[in-house]
């Protein structure tokens, strides 16, 4: 049943004419006919009489206008929900984050999103990158704020996981990724380590799945030795917190570890020199929807940066 046969039959019901409901439509007046009659077929009943005076509204056709009212009553509100989501009165949208950016970036962001489109429905899951792609992938995130690392030897530290599902991908900005260390640690005062005098420090990691560990332990493997763990943890305060106590040595991008929290020194790491990449990812499905597409162009303008320019932490609130 199609909704332009519903259509002609209650311009038909209305007027009580077949070439009138014609006019009205701007259908010929056989071309409504045949609609009727396709309807009447499907339905198995006479919906109309017919006679040289018009149209006459069988029992069932009597019926039948209040259904096919209700299905138009419907149909408008249907379209006018979707009007709301297209406008973004309403909608939903799945962002998932690594913690260094749902710290110190994504509260300032979707605070400005708020303010463009309060109607719409926010919600934010962290995780290392093997976690964020999978989730990626089966379609439990719209959007991923995640970071691939780099050895600057030529090198490319293997990737954190792979994504399930068609992805697009775009780079936002890189930066350094440093040595944190206590601040009674033998190296606090250094300006640059080695890697081969981190060979015997026990290392405050990651979970497994996380970027940082990954390229630390692949820096390490270049210079010739196994990182040692001594703990691991999910949460970078928790990381921070327990070099800071003397617990052990550790990585961390440069805008993390220059943030504000437990107090550690910055070394800068040589050969081989740490970097991270930050892209973001969203599932091509997503851009069906306009709340996904809104908060896509949203992170695009405020994290994407010129390729070339330089990282500074004041510029955007790192």
């Amino acid at each position: 049943m199609e909704l332009r046969h519903l259509r002609g039959f209650l311009a038909v019901a209305r007027h009580g004419h077949f070439t009138r409901a014609a006019g009205e439509l701007g259908l010929a007046q056989p071309a409504l006919s045949q609609q009727i009659a396709q309807l009447e077929e499907e339905l198995g009943v006479k919906v109309f009489e017919r006679s040289r005076r018009g149209a006459r509204l069988t029992a069932a056709g009597q019926s039948l206008v209040r259904r096919a009212e209700q299905i138009f009553r419907e149909v408008d509100e249907a379209r006018r929900e979707a009007g709301r989501y297209a406008r973004l009165d309403h909608g939903r949208v799945v962002i998932g984050t690594i913690s260094s950016i749902a710290v110190l970036r994504l509260p300032a962001l979707l605070a400005r999103f708020r303010v463009r489109h309060p109607g719409v429905e926010v919600e934010v899951r962290e995780g290392n990158v093997a976690r964020l792609l999978e989730l990626l992938g089966s379609g439990a995130l719209d959007v991923a704020v995640v970071h691939t690392g780099s050895l600057r030897t030529g090198r490319v530290a293997p990737p954190a996981g792979r994504a399930g599902a068609p992805i697009k991908w775009e780079t936002a900005y890189s930066e350094e990724l440093v040595l944190i260390v206590g601040r009674r640690h033998r190296l606090a005062r250094a300006r640059e380590a080695r890697w081969a005098d981190l060979s015997e420090e026990a290392f405050v990691m990651f979970h497994e799945g996380s970027m940082v560990r990954n390229i630390v332990g692949a820096a390490a493997a270049v210079a010739g030795f196994g990182a040692r763990s001594a703990f691991e943890v999910d949460e970078t305060a928790t990381l921070r917190s327990f070099v800071a106590a003397g617990l052990g040595v550790s990585v961390l991008p440069r805008s993390m570890a220059a943030s504000p929290g437990p107090p550690v020194s910055l070394v800068r790491l040589a050969a081989p020199r740490l970097f991270r990449t930050v892209r973001l990812a969203w599932r091509r499905q997503a851009e069906a929807n306009p709340a996904a597409v809104a908060l896509v162009e949203l992170l695009r303008s405020q994290l994407v940066r010129p390729r070339g320019a330089p990282f500074d932490l004041t510029a955007r609130g790192e």
